[in-house]
């Protein structure tokens, strides 16, 4: 064996313990704090996806509440309810037969239970009050009829009319959705 001096012992004592601290430092602290930065760069880019992935939540919640409540107002609605007839009604009743050009419905089937009727009624030669006074009766009605486009031309006439495409849409739920509604 190999004498060594007190010296000699304690400087090479010193050295294996340096060697074992920059070992345990290469090995774990480094890592550590490295994954902590990478932590600490994650996480506000984390924290911003949650607050999107709230707000989104949010609005489906809401959408889907809103979804809810119109499927029970469709549920409530009168089975019999055509909007076709319920049009030409509200036409006579402001006087705007003779105004009426086309009046063409289609019915968008948009999911294996509901569909929409859309009715697109095209006037001629009509007063912008006569037009206000129709739209606002469609508004104001107790069916879920809504006005879904509109489109407006001044005439060239010198009493300035309009000329006017409406499209009016009504949605409506098939007979087995209303069914399984009204029995639970």
């Amino acid at each position: 064996m190999i004498q060594m001096t007190h010296r000699e012992r304690m400087l090479s004592l010193s050295l294996i313990v340096a060697l074992a601290v920059s070992g345990l430092y290469t090995l774990m602290v480094r890592p550590a704090r490295e994954r902590v930065r990478t932590l600490q760069r994650l996480i506000p880019e984390k924290q911003a996806q949650l607050r999107d992935l709230q707000t989104r939540s949010a609005q489906y919640t809401a959408l889907r509440h809103d979804f809810t409540r119109l499927r029970e107002s469709l549920a409530a609605q009168e089975p019999d309810f055509e909007l076709l007839p319920f049009l030409e009604t509200k036409i006579e009743r402001h006087r705007l037969t003779r105004h009426l050009v086309t009046m063409e419905p289609n019915i968008l089937q948009l999911q294996r239970d509901y569909s929409e009727v859309v009715v697109t009624i095209e006037l001629r030669d009509i007063s912008l009050q006569q037009l206000i006074g129709f739209l606002s009766e469609i508004d104001t009605a107790e069916s879920l009829v809504r006005v879904g486009s509109l489109h407006i031309r001044r005439n060239p006439s010198p009493e300035g009319l309009l000329d006017s495409t409406v499209g009016i849409f009504s949605p409506k739920l098939s007979r087995p959705a209303l069914a399984a509604r009204a029995s639970s």
